[in-house]
């Protein structure tokens, strides 16, 4: 209890802190902000959880400037989001929910949709044509941390990460009508639990695996390939078109800017109690990072 105590007070006491140098825009956006992207009018839409024992709370707040409103309501722990043009998409723990223009939420996949037991839906990312989503299931998230530490993964070399199932997948889910297919099937050594998934040219994904830290890359040709190791936690995975890749870690309260084909690390940001599932703004040259625990959006100017 007294570990728990002080690891409590210490991130308490944590700030973002800027590694480039440049003094961040904060923005205080709600109770456990996960995700955003940016959607209908240009705007950036928030998924917010609110209280963790209550479901059916959570909502998709707006951003205008440095004021938020509730858009779309009625969901239970929204965690990714993506835009495909025509609808938000968010994945809501054991369903995927589009929301149209107007706010109005349906479901797109339903828990008994998916070909086999749902455990923890996070991530979501729009296809290349718009016409589906990338949705990630983690697994066997109950069994990677250690319950007697606060937010603490078992070692690597533990029996218990030598235990873990590799359970975790990712989905590809039509918009249209929700055909749910695989687009990286469980089983993966390299990949137990992926938490981020990122579109890697028009065929291509990024996925972040949590529990490992292993960045992964899926080929145009279906073969996966770990491009760099050690970033455990990982959340959002996403490139930045110029060859660069930004990674955040939820339990390392960190952002990283990965470039030469994954062998170079840079800390872009760091001292976040949870750095979230990002929003890379490459117009804007902006990253969007939400403080899940914090309850705030962190503005980084990229380079």
């Amino acid at each position: 209890m007294k570990k728990q105590i002080l690891a409590g007070l210490i991130m308490g006491m944590m700030v973002a802190t800027p590694v480039w140098g440049a003094k961040n825009k904060v923005v205080k956006i709600g109770e456990r902000p996960e995700s955003l992207t940016k959607g209908f009018g240009g705007k950036y839409y928030v998924t917010v959880m609110n209280s963790p024992d209550k479901e059916g709370d959570a909502v998709i707040k707006v951003l205008d400037g440095d004021k938020s409103k509730v858009f779309a309501k009625g969901l239970n722990e929204p965690k990714g989001i993506a835009f495909t043009g025509k609808y938000l998409v968010t994945a809501d723990q054991t369903r995927v929910m589009k929301i149209d223009r107007k706010g109005n939420v349906s479901v797109l996949a339903d828990k008994k949709d998916f070909p086999r037991e749902v455990s923890f839906l996070n991530d979501v990312a729009a296809s290349h044509d718009r016409k589906s989503v990338y949705v990630t299931d983690m697994g066997a998230i109950s069994k990677m941390f250690d319950p007697d530490k606060e937010r603490t993964l078992w070692p690597l070399d533990s029996k218990q990460a030598k235990e873990l199932p590799a359970q975790g997948c990712v989905y590809k889910i039509s918009i249209e009508d929700g055909k749910i297919t695989d687009a990286v099937a469980p089983g993966q050594a390299e990949m137990p639990g992926p938490n981020g998934v990122g579109r890697s040219g028009k065929t291509g994904l990024l996925m972040g695996d949590f529990f490992t830290g292993n960045i992964v890359r899926k080929t145009a040709k279906g073969k996966l390939r770990v491009i760099t190791k050690g970033l455990r936690g990982a959340d959002a995975v996403d490139p930045d078109g110029k060859g660069g890749i930004y990674v955040s870690s939820w339990t390392q309260g960190k952002v990283w800017k990965l470039t030469n084909n994954g062998k170079k690390k840079e800390v872009v940001l760091e001292g976040l109690k949870s750095a979230a599932d990002f929003y890379l703004d490459r117009k804007a040259k902006k990253l969007i990072v939400p403080d899940m625990l914090a309850g705030t959006l962190i503005f980084v100017d990229i380079k």
